[in-house]
């Protein structure tokens, strides 16, 4: 027989070999010693987690001549059969290539026939989640109620594109993946049965690359083993492609310390030598994420954390990049130039900031408390009218129409307020507040007049003066007279108080009031004359 792949070579032949999935390895071992077996299971999981090698070690369980056991003897004719493969009761079906309804049809007429000198016919189905749904429809009721010397093995690595009918009727079983710890302990047996010479860690990295795959670490322990014979950590940095540790740690320096052409120099540096950039980039990110959980100073937890961020983000961009350096060395720019790394004394100004941010809240909440205490004044130096002085309230809301306005802003009624701000007070008449428009505004006039506007502001104003009132809009040329009333009135009061100026007292009323002065003293107050016409 011609040279067998390790991972074939090394294919667990017993329960007791298999690492890393121990709970299931338990609960299949249990099943089979004490006979309580089921007619379909399913087993789900990553590639290269041992999905397909528990299946046959599970059919193997069930057809060695002392079985069902948990433990199979491997020498007898089944045994032997099933690991070279060639067994006719253990079929194995690649759900990818045979998907069809037709395929399923023909499995279902093969599963009446019985057994060759053996208990039960097993059947793997492998990347079970390809067969189409006519497919799984047709395989529905046999997969319910199978003759009772058959088994079904599913293995799948999307569990979740398998119809619910499906896997209602199986025995479901999550494999893991495989920890670093459990990969190296297998590369060690493995690597004792071949006589091969590899450093530790060596052995670390092919455990790191291999993503949890035992069957991708002991691929890549292959070529490296087709690369030298003495495998070391930096043959299996080249023949993976993958930057050193010591390359990766010095990144991770750079960026710590804000050196961005260093950091840059660095990228240029591995991608001419041929490296993958995605796999120094998970590299990066694994470092750091090592060494937070190892601990670190807060203000390099923060750095590292957004670096881990933005490089993550950054693996899915190279993906379909053309250039991978180019997402790569913006995330570089992102991550020194705005982590205001160069700049150290920003820590210590960013808590100053808060520190004053509090002080300022502190203060306006010192100031509100002080104006919900101190009586209600305008911003001219008014006091609230008395209820029912309309002429005050007038002289009141014409010096604080201002602060009227930004309470309604304060009470988040914008258009109450960009509409009055187009209009005047005039007079508080009848319970009303008048406000004059000019006649180029009287979309802002209908506007108010509509009670969705005009009772929210009626609200804030009835609030703002502490007394019910309405509103009341007019056209500037049009407001009933009352700016005339108001000018004649003052007109009238200008022209009494200029005749009181100018009249003249004869010269007998002259002596008369000087003499009364110096007997008396004081002054002498003069009512003026209602009639002039009129004599004394």
């Amino acid at each position: 027989m011609g040279y067998v792949s390790l991972y074939r070579k090394w294919r667990p032949q017993s329960f007791d070999d298999i690492v890393g999935q121990d709970h299931i390895v338990t609960t299949l071992v249990n099943s089979l010693a004490s006979g309580r077996l089921t007619h379909a299971y399913l087993f789900a999981g990553p590639r290269g987690t041992g999905k397909t090698t528990a299946a046959r070690l599970l059919a193997k369980g069930l057809n060695c001549r002392s079985g069902p056991t948990a433990k199979p003897c491997g020498s007898c004719l089944e045994c032997t059969a099933i690991t070279k493969g060639s067994s006719l009761n253990v079929v194995e079906i690649d759900g990818a290539s045979n998907r069809g309804i037709d395929d399923v049809r023909e499995l279902r007429s093969q599963v009446q026939f019985t057994p060759i000198n053996a208990a039960y016919k097993v059947y793997i189905i492998d990347e079970v989640h390809m067969l189409t749904a006519e497919a799984f429809n047709a395989l529905l009721k046999t997969l319910e109620e199978p003759p009772a010397h058959v088994v079904f093995i599913f293995a799948t690595t999307d569990p979740h594109r398998l119809p619910l009918t499906i896997l209602s009727r199986v025995q479901r079983f999550d494999f893991r993946r495989f920890s670093t710890a459990d990969i190296m302990s297998r590369l060690e047996t493995v690597v004792a049965g071949e006589q091969l010479q590899v450093e530790e860690g060596a052995l670390q990295l092919m455990a790191a690359h291999a993503e949890g795959g035992m069957r991708d670490a002991l691929g890549i322990l292959e070529k490296c083993a087709a690369y030298t014979d003495h495998i070391t950590e930096l043959s299996v940095t080249e023949v993976l492609g993958v930057a050193s540790r010591e390359l990766i740690a010095s990144f991770c320096s750079y960026l710590l310390r804000g050196q961005k052409v260093e950091s840059l120099q660095l990228i240029d540096q591995l991608y001419n030598e041929g490296k993958d950039l995605q796999q120094f980039v998970r590299g990066v990110v694994t470092n750091f994420r090592r060494e937070i959980i190892a601990g670190s100073g807060r203000e390099e937890e923060k750095l590292k954390l957004e670096a881990i961020r933005v490089l993550s983000e950054t693996l899915r961009e190279m993906k379909f990049a053309v250039d991978p350096r180019i997402p790569l060395e913006v995330a570089v720019l992102k991550i020194v130039l705005d982590s205001g790394r160069e700049k150290p004394f920003l820590g210590d100004l960013e808590q100053k900031v808060l520190s004053l941010e509090k002080k300022l809240a502190k203060i306006s909440e010192t100031q509100q408390l002080a104006s919900k205490t101190r009586p209600e004044t305008s911003s001219a130096g008014l006091s609230r009218p008395a209820k029912g002085d309309q002429k005050e309230y007038s002289t009141y809301i014409l010096s604080n129409w201002e602060a009227f306005l930004q309470n309604l802003k304060s009470e988040r009624l914008m258009q109450c307020e960009a509409f009055l701000r187009e209009g005047t007070p005039l007079i508080v008449e009848d319970d009303a507040l008048v406000v004059a428009f000019p006649r180029d505004r009287g979309f802002h006039k209908a506007s108010m007049e509509q009670d969705n506007h005009r009772e929210p502001a009626e609200r804030v104003l009835s609030k703002f003066l502490g007394t019910s009132l309405h509103l009341k809009c007019v056209f500037a040329d049009n407001d009933t007279n009352i700016q005339r009333e108001e000018a004649a009135a003052e007109e009238s009061a200008a022209l009494e108080l200029e005749e009181n100026k100018t009249e003249k007292l004869d010269p007998q009323e002259e002596e008369f009031i000087a003499a009364s002065k110096r007997i008396f003293g004081g002054e002498v107050l003069i009512r003026p004359r209602e009639n002039k016409s009129e004599e004394v």
